[in-house]
């Protein structure tokens, strides 16, 4: 009987703690889902509007897109076909992202309507997206992204 009252306050400061690292890690993980969905958001503005110097700095140098076409291009390659008018973005609406967090890489899914043209071509309006991102110099940067066709 005499030991109950240090121990239960051993179990309530070992309680208390783990609380509290539970929630530091959520705010942590609410603060990285906020911000990937930010740049999710600041990257399709930048595609609209063909601004390079943006995607330069949302992709990392290795970074590799495969389009709904199973057409692999790299970061260089996408600027081409933007600066060329080859690659035209009217618009691009995201919805149904989820952010999947792994220490510092994350994945992005989600859905797109968009409308445009590549290469003459029109773009498929709905499509599925997984875009990957690592944490270099404590900022996100794509490092892949995958597009497949929506079911209707």
């Amino acid at each position: 009987m005499k030991y109950t009252i240090p121990v239960l306050l051993l179990v309530l400061a070992v309680g208390t703690f783990a609380g509290a690292q539970k929630d530091q890690a959520r705010q942590g993980s609410d603060a990285a889902t906020r911000a990937l969905v930010d740049v999710e958001n600041k990257w399709v503005e930048a595609l609209v509007k063909s601004d390079i110097a943006t995607l330069d700095s949302i992709f990392a140098d290795s970074y590799v897109d495969t389009d709904e076409h199973s057409r692999r291009s790299g970061k260089e390659d996408v600027f081409s076909f933007l600066k060329s008018g080859d690659l035209k973005l009217d618009s691009i609406k995201l919805s149904d992202m989820q952010v999947h967090l792994y220490g510092d890489a994350a994945v992005v899914t989600g859905s797109a309507v968009q409308a445009g043209s590549f290469l003459g071509g029109p773009l498929a309006t709905n499509v599925i997206f997984t875009d990957t991102f690592v944490k270099q110099y404590g900022k996100w940067r794509a490092v892949a992204s995958h597009r497949s066709v929506a079911p209707a």
